[in-house]
């Protein structure tokens, strides 16, 4: 059977699209919508080929400047070029091929280190990774926040989302990815954070918890219950995931009652999470986010926090609030989705970016609150 054609973008006629239904390619949407930095494309130094914005040579040059051959470049080329295909639709057999992929968008060519970095001196910062949703997420994003914010932070704390467990939705799917495919994405994720940062704090999201969503609709709670004697009482595999890594925790709150959440966590007069709140109103979900952390003050064992950041929305906004307060939401690191283009419109764009604060003496210091947006860089 004859392979089918490539899809080119229409305006550029040399940038490949996913369907032939596609008006542009993401270089030229960029550039109409004025967006420079987002717009530059990158080529590799040997073929001309487009790469990476981060990389140097293209899969095909890579291999054969190593002398590569066989079976590994048989399944990374294609024709003797590179797949068009995004890492989300190409297969992924294992973490080895994960790790690959990532190797060639930072292009990384050394080994990788294996220790846990230092703990930076000096006054402590911490970044916050906002929502991830691999296997869709922008490797060159992520490879940023690794590289610039590692050598300078104490501690990441990763706001929920990791995953974004698409084989568990209930919801209309719109591209098909195995679980196993997305497992070796998230757990290269895993493994570049552990890596990049001395401490990693991890927050569960609502995609995080869909496994043992699912399980508890369909399963008795005996089925249930003999599944966690198996597992160590885990039911959430990115929880099971983080026990492998001596420098990465999953977050822990005990309420006065006894019970445990990780859905958020605290760190002195900072408040970090992810609930399930959203509102087209800039800012709505983080005022109802306050009101209920208020409210619930003295049920959940909390305190009064000066700053309050907060996943789930994918948008980047400050709020200065009440006499002493700050309120942040901390952007995400995923693409735009198959579900984000359907005629059904409604909500507000995703923010790309990223969010940073400083501590002295244990406090937050609000005016040193900083916030990256990918999407508006300046070149």
């Amino acid at each position: 059977m004859q392979k089918s054609k490539r899809n080119l973008c229409p305006i550029c006629k040399k940038n490949t699209v996913s369907t032939s239904l596609v008006k542009r390619c993401k270089f030229c949407y960029y550039k109409r919508k004025g967006i420079a930095s987002m717009a530059k494309e990158n080529h590799c130094v040997d073929c001309g080929a487009h790469i990476g914005i981060h990389a140097k040579r293209c899969r095909v040059c890579y291999y054969k400047k190593q002398g590569a051959q066989g079976k590994i470049a048989s399944r990374a080329f294609n024709d003797g070029k590179v797949s068009a295909a995004s890492h989300v639709t190409e297969s992924l057999a294992s973490y080895e091929e994960a790790e690959k992929q990532w190797d060639r968008s930072i292009g990384r060519m050394k080994a990788r280190q294996k220790s846990i970095p230092k703990k930076p001196k000096g006054r402590e910062r911490v970044v916050v990774v906002p929502d991830i949703h691999a296997p869709f997420h922008e490797p060159d994003m992520l490879a940023h926040i690794c590289e610039t914010e590692g050598p300078k932070c104490a501690k990441a704390v990763a706001v929920g989302d990791i995953s974004d467990s698409y084989a568990f939705s209930t919801f209309t799917q719109y591209e098909r990815v195995s679980f196993s495919e997305e497992w070796a994405s998230v757990t290269q994720v895993i493994d570049a954070l552990s890596r990049s940062f001395h401490e990693v704090e991890i927050v569960i999201g609502n995609h995080d918890a869909r496994l043992e969503k699912r399980l508890r609709e369909r399963l008795t709670s005996d089925m249930v219950d003999a599944i966690r004697y198996m597992t160590g009482g885990l039911l959430c595999p990115l929880t099971a995931l983080a026990k492998q890594y001596p420098n990465v925790t999953i977050a822990r709150h005990e309420t006065p009652s006894g019970h445990q959440i990780d859905w958020f966590t605290t760190d002195g007069d900072v408040w970090i999470g992810h609930p399930e709140k959203f509102s087209t109103i800039p800012g709505g979900a983080l005022r109802k986010l306050e009101d209920w952390l208020l409210d619930n003050e003295i049920s959940l064992g909390l305190e009064t926090y000066k700053l309050i950041v907060m996943g789930h929305t994918h948008q980047l906004s400050k709020i200065p609030w009440r006499g002493n307060q700050l309120l942040v939401e901390c952007g995400c690191l995923c693409k735009t989705q198959g579900y984000q283009t359907r005629p059904r419109i409604g909500g507000r764009p995703q923010k790309r970016g990223y969010v940073w604060y400083e501590k002295d003496d244990g406090k937050v210091d609000l005016n040193s609150v900083g916030m990256h947006w990918f999407d508006v860089e300046t070149t």
